[in-house]
């Protein structure tokens, strides 16, 4: 078990700050796929887990504000604390994952059609 910290709201007192706590952040979260996995039965490869986790950080990777950063920091912190001391169900885990398989739909009366949606 990882020494977690108490969940406080910290002010970053300049982007450089900002960033290195959102890097720490993603190593908490990288470090701690494996017992994540088991605490949820997984059945998805690590690599899988480890790239949605990337994933939602490159999201936000422009953001240049640090107060914005910190409120990201901030909720990715409880995201991190409900997962690891498993206050979530499977299902909510999982959402997570169903995101990419979502295929787009037609918006287009004519693509409507051909898939016979009209």
């Amino acid at each position: 078990m990882p020494l977690i910290q108490p969940l406080v709201t910290k002010s970053s007192s300049s982007l450089a700050e900002a960033r290195l706590r959102a890097i720490h952040l993603y190593r908490l979260w990288q470090k701690n796929v494996p017992q994540i996995m088991i605490d949820y039965h997984l059945s998805l490869p690590q690599s899988v887990v480890r790239s949605k986790i990337r994933e939602h950080f490159e999201k936000n990777r422009f953001v240049s504000d640090p107060r914005t950063i910190d409120v990201l920091l901030f909720k990715g912190r409880i995201e991190f604390e409900e997962t690891y001391n498993v206050w979530k169900q499977y299902s909510h885990v999982l959402r997570y994952f169903d995101s990419n398989e979502q295929v787009a739909q037609p918006t287009k009366f004519l693509d409507k059609f051909i898939d016979g949606r009209v």
